[in-house]
């Protein structure tokens, strides 16, 4: 079947499950559910593997010049509005979508609100992966002045008949090694918890190309990137995980994936991460004396930590399969729309 919706992802993302970062996972996990996966071809800076590539307007422009000649219905941007203008003037007749999975602030082409409302005009619809991005798009813009906009957020498909009893005394953290992740404060209060109970392990996944914290190995086991199949393992076969990041989070997958395994996130409000507090214990205050005093709760009664793991796991309702529908309404919507024009 001829592939006409291309999906784009940012320049350095990869669709190999070793490399991939959120952005891959989100796009990797909905299209396995997509009724239109056989018309949909995804390009990553894998597909221009053998050319240098230094920056994002060199990677979309090899893009533009090597897919000029195809007929696509449909682009689908992720995370890139600086992308939108040069693919709209080389495929004036494609339908364009833009998801965002970041603050639309920080990302060059929506940085200004002048940009972000010529970005309404431009793409046929904008996707955000939350409510706070959304908010963060329309600052200083009327919201209601357009309506092809929605919140689709990640998803996941939780596992079942997960045996809750053999998990191991194990508390994580996932994500960059760093204080904006919270990660400084998370090494505090392994020191502090493993003189209180020495039977728990504390691990973290993930990694940091500058890093400045380096916990005792005894302490804190880091065992370095691992592919999402092998983190959601870790929280399978975890009691807690700990993502009491500072900056503010575009969603936040730690509560979603570690409540999907009956693992019990504690969390921090800042971002987007408060739009999963259902399912999640969610920090007061962000610092290692609050987090202890959780942990001390959580370690002594078991039967409230199952409780609590069982709960968090019912109210998950990030269910990947229903976003993974929302976004084929949108394709749906937009191809009739064009069937329509061509008849």
């Amino acid at each position: 079947m001829t592939k006409d919706i291309f999906i784009i992802l940012p320049y350095k993302e990869s669709i190999n499950p070793i490399k991939a970062g959120a952005v891959s996972i989100y796009v990797k996990d909905s299209l396995r559910y997509s009724k239109f996966k056989d018309r949909i071809k995804v390009i990553s800076s894998d597909d221009f593997s053998n050319s240098k590539l230094f920056r994002n307007k060199s990677y979309i422009n090899k893009f533009c010049k090597k897919y000029k000649s195809n007929k696509i219905s449909i682009i689908e941007i992720h995370n890139r509005p600086e992308y939108v203008k040069i693919l709209k003037k080389n495929f004036p007749y494609s339908k364009i979508i833009l998801t965002y999975h970041n603050d639309p602030q920080n990302l060059r082409g929506s940085i200004d609100s002048d940009e972000r409302e010529e970005l309404l005009d431009i793409c046929t619809e904008i996707v955000f992966i939350s409510n706070w991005i959304k908010k963060r798009f329309f600052t200083g813009i009327k919201e209601n002045s357009k309506k092809n906009t929605r919140i689709i957020y990640h998803g996941i498909k939780k596992k079942e008949n997960i045996k809750i009893n053999n998990k191991q005394k194990q508390i994580l953290f996932v994500g960059k090694l760093n204080e904006n992740k919270g990660y400084d404060t998370f090494v505090e209060t392994a020191k502090k918890f493993k003189n209180i109970n020495p039977d728990w392990k504390f691990v973290a996944i993930g990694n940091e190309s500058r890093k400045k914290i380096f916990p005792d190995k005894n302490i804190v086991n880091e065992i370095g990137y691992k592919s999402n199949q092998e983190v959601l393992k870790f929280y399978e076969k975890s009691e807690i995980a700990i993502g009491n990041s500072r900056w503010n989070e575009p969603l936040g997958r730690i509560a979603i994936e570690a409540s999907s395994r009956k693992c019990c996130p504690i969390i921090t409000n800042v971002g987007g991460l408060i739009e999963s507090k259902h399912i999640g214990i969610v920090l007061k205050e962000n610092n290692s004396k609050n987090i202890i005093d959780i942990l001390k709760k959580l370690t002594r009664d078991k039967k409230s930590l199952r409780k609590l793991q069982n709960n968090f796991y019912k109210k998950n309702i990030f269910d990947i399969f229903k976003f993974s529908k929302s976004i084929d309404e949108i394709r749906l919507i937009i191809l009739n729309t064009k069937n329509t024009i061509n008849n």
